[in-house]
């Protein structure tokens, strides 16, 4: 074992939630470094569709507008269908559009921009282990690999960012399983010859199937992502039947309804990515020498697209928290707790509604249609998935029911 390393806050993970609450943590000051495993940001299962409100929050921790010009394709809409082939268009007009991200090449600038800010940024460093924070000493300790060996780092914060298996949440014994609605998601990237200009809106995807669905956003470079996401008893037996993830992903396309796209004859980008279970749950997202940020602390699934933008402002929250703590406030932590339940229990609440919603095809269209013909109920849902109004608004049982009503 080297000599051991003390820093204020360490960060663990690299994707957009750690990457952006280092950037927010090292413009204020603090010292702090961040552990990522990966040598460099690389193609993973993930969500790349996002609120029109993740523009804003990218730019307030100093992307400039070229930056996010290369970084993300605005959409305009999201075309919705349903097993039977019910189908409404969910708009997002300027300056309002919706975003479909290049995601590697987001996760490389906000790291180089962590950097820039003062962060220590230490790619390719495996956190081995964890040893939470004892009030004897202050600090907790971790043990990381790096390319020169061995090394152990103290520090008087951690900061789980580090996805759904988080070794954070585990040390600090806040990790919970999730039992029901275990589903796989495969996501790959497309060439699309039919891709508009660079910076000119497009259209997405939503079609939902029996026991299935699919989701088709168009991003930067003449791409689209494509993601399906599944039960795992359905991924296994069409494994069984396939040659792997690729050809899930593309039997699934190929039976989307409507006219064909270009897209959907045109060659994989990139290799079909899994990511197995997509829900996690945590117990609490913060506690004594300890936060959790982004997937890290929850996520139920990608059906509302929120994932980006979640991860954005729970950084946001965590950086604030940091900083009160630091300032001597004992009670930041557990705030930064409730904050973070106070803005996401209404919309995980709208995910596990959808989530029965899916087990009932029947329904889905019946609810399809009738948001087709009510253009305001259609706005209200829409802004709600968007994180452009509070997901309270369709929960409400005056809403449902006009919703449901003949």
């Amino acid at each position: 074992m080297r000599t051991s390393h003390s820093v204020e806050v360490a960060v663990v993970g690299g994707g957009p939630a750690g990457a952006a609450v280092a950037v927010r943590l090292a413009d204020a000051g603090v010292e702090t470094a961040l552990f990522e495993r990966w040598p460099a940001p690389r193609w993973r299962a993930s969500g790349v569709y996002s609120s029109p409100a993740t523009r804003g929050r990218l730019a307030a921790i100093g992307l400039g507008p070229d930056t996010l010009e290369a970084l993300i394709r605005p959409i305009e809409a999201m075309e919705v269908t349903g097993p039977g082939g019910a189908g409404c268009r969910l708009a997002y007009g300027p300056p309002d559009h919706a975003c479909g991200l290049d995601r590697v090449r987001l996760e490389r600038t906000l790291l180089d921009r962590a950097s820039a800010c003062g962060a220590q940024v230490m790619e390719g460093t495996v956190v081995r282990g964890l040893e939470p924070r004892r009030r004897a000493t202050g600090v907790a300790r971790l043990d990381i690999s790096t390319g020169a060996g061995q090394e152990r780092w103290e520090a008087r914060l951690i900061v789980g960012a580090d996805g759904p298996t988080s070794l954070v949440a585990r040390a600090h014994g806040v990790d919970r399983p999730v039992r029901r609605f275990r589903r796989a998601g495969l996501t790959v990237h497309r060439a699309d010859p039919a891709a508009a200009p660079p910076g000119v809106p497009m259209t997405a995807r939503l079609a939902i199937g029996r026991g299935w669905y699919c989701g088709v956003a168009p991003v930067p470079d003449g791409r689209v992502n494509v993601g399906v996401v599944m039960s795992d008893r359905e991924l296994a037996e069409r494994l069984s039947r396939t040659s792997g993830p690729a050809s899930v992903i593309r039997s699934v396309s190929d039976s989307l309804p409507g006219p064909a796209a270009a897209w959907q004859t045109a060659i994989d980008t990139d290799d079909a990515t899994v990511a197995l279970p997509l829900a996690h749950r945590v117990a609490r997202r913060a506690g004594p020498g300890f936060l959790l940020v982004g997937d890290a602390a929850g996520f139920v699934d990608p059906l509302s697209g929120e994932g980006l933008h979640r991860a954005l402002i729970s950084s946001e929250l965590a950086a604030d928290a940091v900083q009160a703590d630091r300032g001597g406030d004992a009670g930041a932590l557990e705030r930064y707790d409730r904050r973070m339940h106070a803005r996401f229990a209404p919309r995980d609440l709208v995910s596990w509604m959808l989530q029965l919603f899916l087990a009932r095809p029947a329904m889905v269209d019946y609810a399809v249609a009738r948001l087709a013909q009510r253009h305001g109920l259609r706005k209200t849902f829409g802004n709600a998935l968007a994180d452009l109004e509070p997901a309270a608004r369709i929960l409400a049982p005056r809403y449902l029911l006009s919703v449901l009503r003949p």
